[in-house]
């Protein structure tokens, strides 16, 4: 048994066996403890299989073994659910499982089933003719196809209900960058160019004769630095893996409200406004509607309405420009000339500094510092 290393097999090698230490971080760290943790450590395991066991049995790098030649382990339909209900829980914690939910499952046992009972003759010493392993091939080629597919659908259903997420962040959240998964959203668009490059090599191992091992090689090199990335984001984001700040709070649902909002809007709209205005919510820099919904009695839904109907803006906007109000006749008052401009802004409760500069820009079309002066 033998295996030559290289640069490249170094660094998948490498790959695999991060992605391996990134699935026991998140399955044992107690405050990583979530169920969408769980489902990215699924996904982590099942990649950095993939990987490990494709470039052992790659020519002309080959572990010439048998075991290797019948192992069951590749198990590649385990990459669409797991990415599916990591997505599912991470954006909707509180989600309960459905009878239907169970079918996401169906591939990766037939896959088991069949690649088992491969790896059944290997065990009795009954090894296969090589037109029978081909048949046995076929049929698992056809079972990887179908991941690669349910793959690339499972990926574009991901960042369309990413985008949808952050749509909800901007309706409920008046400070978004400590929830925003714009960095997911890139992992994902990411992983479909991937699965593009996955495709064409299934397609291609359907016959020895097409096969392409730099098409292959190429594969897996990306997908390691696909896990490197991940990795990576896990560091430097550890926040968005060890709290719940992906729930959207659950809305309190009042039947007659919908039915008022005309007659009441804009009774309300000045109440808000007044309450705005009085007490200053908007210099909490956590403010979100369920907060601004507890103040006012009145539904996180029904307010969102109001402010849509009557201010033309949802409920980001809406708090960011008292901020800016704020922020702007404390720069032009001389009592304030001994703060600094970022000092001013967390003041009227920006949290974040891009975040202020970037809405600065945006409302009044000049930057900070530009208008001050």
């Amino acid at each position: 048994m033998t295996f030559e290393l290289s640069i490249l097999n170094i660094l998948i090698l490498f790959g695999a066996f991060q992605g391996f230490l990134l699935s026991v971080i998140l399955l044992t760290t107690k405050r990583l403890n979530k169920t969408s943790n769980r489902y990215l450590a699924l996904l982590l395991f099942a990649l950095a299989l993939l990987n490990l066991l494709s470039i052992m049995e790659m020519p002309p790098h080959r572990i010439y073994h048998e075991f290797i030649r019948y192992n069951p382990f590749f198990l590649v339909n385990l990459i669409p659910p797991s990415t599916y209900f990591f997505i599912l829980y991470l954006t909707r914690p509180q989600y309960k499982w459905k009878s239907l939910d169970y079918l996401f499952f169906v591939p990766i046992m037939l896959e088991m089933t069949l690649r088992f009972y491969k790896f059944s003759f290997y065990l009795r010493g009954d090894l296969l003719l090589d037109s029978e392993f081909e048949q046995f091939n076929l049929w698992i080629n056809t079972l990887e196809l179908n991941a690669v597919v349910f793959t690339i659908i499972v990926l574009f259903w991901s960042i369309k209900s990413l985008k949808k997420y952050e749509i909800k962040l901007y309706e409920n959240y008046s400070e978004v960058k400590s929830h925003s998964l714009s960095w997911l959203r890139n992992v994902l668009i990411a992983g479909v160019a991937l699965t593009a490059l996955w495709l064409l090599v299934t397609l291609s191992d359907y016959s020895r004769s097409t096969f392409s091992l730099e098409l292959a090689i190429m594969t897996l090199l990306c997908l390691t630095f696909l896990i490197y990335w991940v990795g990576y984001s896990m560091i430097i984001r550890q926040e968005l893996l060890d709290t719940p700040i992906f729930a959207i709070a659950n809305q309190k649902h009042v039947s007659s409200e919908t039915n008022e909002l005309s007659s009441k809007t804009d009774e309300y709209y000045h109440q808000l406004k007044k309450l705005m205005e009085d007490e200053k919510l908007y210099r909490d820099p956590n403010l979100n509607m369920t907060t601004l919904s507890e103040k006012t009695g009145l539904s996180n839904s029904y307010l969102s309405q109001i402010i849509n109907q009557k201010d033309g803006r949802n409920f980001f906007d809406f708090i960011n420009e008292y901020r800016i109000e704020e922020v702007k006749e404390k720069m032009k008052d001389p009592n304030f000339d001994h703060y600094t401009i970022l000092a001013i802004a967390q003041d009227a409760g920006f949290k974040s500094k891009s975040t202020f500069n970037a809405f600065f820009k945006k409302s009044t079309g000049k930057t900070p510092s530009v208008f001050k002066n």
